[in-house]
């Protein structure tokens, strides 16, 4: 009976940990982007991100601390909807996921209001229920 019950449990309860962590790094993302706002306001432009990771101007994780965080973030240049003219006028935040074993892998929002995630492997998606719900 108690074998019955931890098979049926424990999957949940792994489930629900993993729903916290996204939770955690959606967060984050969004916070790192009110930063990136502020900073736009300041300079009319978002964050140096030509290293591909944030500096100290804004957040680059999701928790109190690297080691204790959900995930990484990091600014990188828009890949969609961009051109040469408007590189900075748009921001796109990544937060990779640090835990190992999910299906989500990296969690993205854009200065311009587009979210989504990479889902299950290469596959990126938009507004799909794992990653914005």
């Amino acid at each position: 009976i108690i074998g019955i019950l931890a098979a049926i449990a424990y999957p949940a309860y792994t489930d629900q940990i993993r729903k916290g962590k996204r939770a955690e790094c959606r967060s984050g993302l969004l916070q790192s982007m009110q930063q990136q706002e502020r900073y736009y306001t300041q300079f009319n432009k978002y964050a140096d991100f030509a290293d591909g990771a944030t500096t100290a101007k804004t957040k680059a994780f999701s928790g109190d601390s690297l080691a204790t965080s959900a995930c990484s973030i990091a600014a990188v240049q828009c890949t969609s909807g961009t051109t040469a003219v408007d590189l900075n006028q748009c921001v796109e935040l990544q937060g990779s996921m640090l835990a190992g074993n999910d299906p989500v892998s990296l969690i993205y929002l854009t200065s311009n209001g587009d979210k989504g995630c990479t889902y299950q492997g290469t596959t990126r998606v938009t507004n799909e229920k794992q990653c914005w719900p």
